[in-house]
């Protein structure tokens, strides 16, 4: 039976799965009355950008048989879009943050295994608090910070975070043929505040990505860790240390993001020294830049590439327009980490148009970048998903995104080429 384009009664599960969407609970009640017919679902409603998402995120609450099988543009997974995993010898994803890889379920049950005090009972109104839930994104980053807390607060163990590491690498590659895999954390956010030794936490990290490669051979993984902006000199100083001195057992780079203090602009001279020190340790150097902050923001990417000369940047989205910026970029072979859903949904980028116009300045003006998730299970996004977005809406052709994951593959801080930025 196909469906009716008509108003339906809304089911108790999507009611409070997303009660403010209301092309999601018409989706939803729809695909609850005819819980076989999913794809008529999509058929109505694949034109509309919020329902896209919500179509596949309502298939997977009411566990629908067809749900792995919807991508992004609203399609069966096989019909139209191109196997990834087989056409680029499985797909690189080197920004992705470990609060945001794990599945509700396995976060759900850590917080309980570990007496948690929780502000919901429900698993449902747990998801919607672990993740961007809302189709239409969050207000701004620092709303997304406070998804970041649950999910941080809920990996502050070794055994949680051992668990989430294990996890996040196997659903890569058994999810989206991710072969190449670098996942980023702030270990000092997962000790509660000094409770739990630093080096247990990095090393639980370490047991779960050592247990993912005996399963997973085929992935190269690492982890990447985080200092960050509203830390002290001296707390940025010991991750620093810490990952160089885990360096041989996978820590294999180091990253700073976080919140501006009081929104102001953040002076990268500030973690100089200790870039340069991991660099001189032979670790990778990426930083979150460029992601918002309008003029200021753009500074802030100028003063990253002139002091901090790092291999990759987070995000960078800022610098797409700006010509001086694009071709320091270029010359200074920086590879952009881009997450095009994340940043629709923290509204970095305000719609599909701007999506396009970042990439094509990119690619017109020979900058590198790579396509990444930020987190697949928070922003409800697959690495498929956004490489189907790009070629969905014109932002890339299919040759430019076979380079931008060859070059996720060749810019990966876990390959045996890799060589820290030039000193």
């Amino acid at each position: 039976m196909r469906l009716r384009e008509q108003e339906l009664p809304v089911a108790a599960a999507v009611d409070r799965a997303e009660p403010e969407v209301e092309l999601l609970a018409r989706c939803g009640a729809a695909m609850e009355e005819h819980p076989h017919d999913a794809a008529g679902a999509l058929d109505l409603y694949a034109r509309d950008e919020i329902a896209r998402v919500a179509v596949r995120r309502l298939a997977r609450r009411i566990h629908d048989p067809l749900a792995d099988d919807v991508d992004g543009a609203g399609r069966r997974r096989g019909e139209h879009a191109p196997d990834y995993a087989r056409r680029m010898d499985g797909l690189a994803e080197l920004h992705t943050h470990l609060g945001g890889s794990v599945s509700s379920d396995i976060l759900w049950t850590l917080a309980h295994e570990q007496g948690i005090a929780l502000p919901v009972k429900d698993y449902w109104d747990f998801d919607r608090l672990v993740t961007v839930s809302d189709p239409r994104g969050v207000a701004d980053l620092d709303a997304l910070d406070q998804i970041y807390h649950w999910t941080e607060l809920i990996q502050s163990s070794p055994i949680a975070v051992e668990t989430s590491v294990h996890g996040a690498i196997g659903g890569a590659y058994r999810s989206q043929g991710i072969t190449t895999l670098e996942l980023r954390f702030n270990p000092m956010k997962r000790n509660r505040g000094g409770e739990r030794d630093l080096d247990h936490i990095i090393l639980a990290a370490i047991r779960g990505l050592d247990r993912a490669s005996l399963e997973y051979p085929q992935v190269r993984a690492g982890l990447i860790l985080m200092m960050d902006r509203t830390f002290t000199q001296r707390q940025n100083e010991v991750i620093v240390e810490k990952a160089i001195g885990w360096s041989s057992r996978g820590i294999v780079g180091v990253d700073i993001a976080g919140p501006r203090p009081g929104h102001a602009r953040y002076d990268y001279r500030a973690v100089q020294p200790m870039v340069e020190e991991a660099r001189a340790a032979g670790l990778g150097v990426t930083i979150h830049v460029g992601e918002e902050g309008g003029d200021f923001g753009r500074e802030e990417i100028g003063e990253v590439l002139e002091v901090l000369r790092p291999d990759r940047i987070g995000h960078g989205i800022l610098a797409a327009g700006d010509a001086e910026l694009m071709r320091a970029l270029r010359e200074a072979e920086v590879v952009l980490e881009i997450c095009p859903t994340s940043n629709l949904l923290t509204k970095a980028l305000p719609d599909e148009d701007a999506v396009r116009g970042v990439f094509r300045a990119f690619a017109e003006n020979g900058v590198r970048f790579t396509i990444a998730t930020d987190g697949p299970e928070m922003m409800h996004t697959h690495l498929r998903d956004e490489l189907d977005l790009l070629l969905r809406i014109g932002a890339l052709t299919q040759e430019e995104l076979d380079e931008a994951n060859a070059r996720g593959h060749e810019a990966s801080f876990v390959r045996d080429g890799f060589r820290a930025a030039r000193v």
